[in-house]
């Protein structure tokens, strides 16, 4: 198997915005087809327990040294989770991962336009992993989506997968991950 492609991007608006993307190349996981459906599996508490305890464990995310980065605990925003949603729709029904939606509005945009004002907000997306284990386990082996898991700047989170169409142009399981902090300000 070839060696991963990362995409990561730099987005400034109404705060900072880290945003990557995590793209392996196809057909990576042909088990996605057997599994159930995504979103028949992420439920709030399920994501919490998995972030968090990763969180509170501590990752290393490739910093010379090896000391582990620890995070306080998150908690589950709704917003959040309907902006990241909407975002694994998007990129599962244009079968393309991108931290563009389909009106080509950034994570920053997406979250004005959901209402949520944030000092800090951050965004990893992937395609072709069959659970949440998989495709966590993939962000903390990518230096720019764990520094984003492990950031001490963000409170809260939304997860989401969708499922599209497995075909040999695409793998068919999209997820987003968004975490942010509210703004003070308000």
């Amino acid at each position: 198997m070839t060696s991963p492609v990362f995409k990561p991007a730099l987005v400034v608006a109404a705060g900072l915005i880290v945003t990557a993307g995590l793209l392996f190349p196809r057909p990576v996981h042909p088990e996605v087809a057997a599994t159930t459906r995504c979103s028949a599996t992420l439920s709030p508490d399920v994501v919490l327990e998995r972030l968090n305890a990763t969180r509170v464990r501590g990752a290393v995310c490739h910093r010379p040294g090896g000391a582990p980065t620890h995070a306080a605990p998150l908690a589950w925003n709704p917003r959040l989770a309907a902006v990241a949603a909407a975002q694994a729709q998007d990129m599962a029904k244009l079968d393309q991962m991108s931290h563009r939606d389909s009106l080509n509005r950034n994570l920053g945009e997406r979250l004005d336009a959901m209402g949520y004002r944030f000092s800090t907000a951050v965004e990893n997306v992937a395609v072709g992993y069959a659970s949440l284990d998989a495709v966590v386990d993939a962000w903390l082996d990518s230096e720019a989506h764990c520094a984003n898991l492990m950031s001490a700047k963000v409170a809260e989170l939304g997860l989401a997968c969708s499922d599209g169409t497995v075909s040999e142009s695409g793998t068919g399981r999209y997820w987003t991950l968004v975490l942010g902090a509210p703004s003070r300000v308000r």
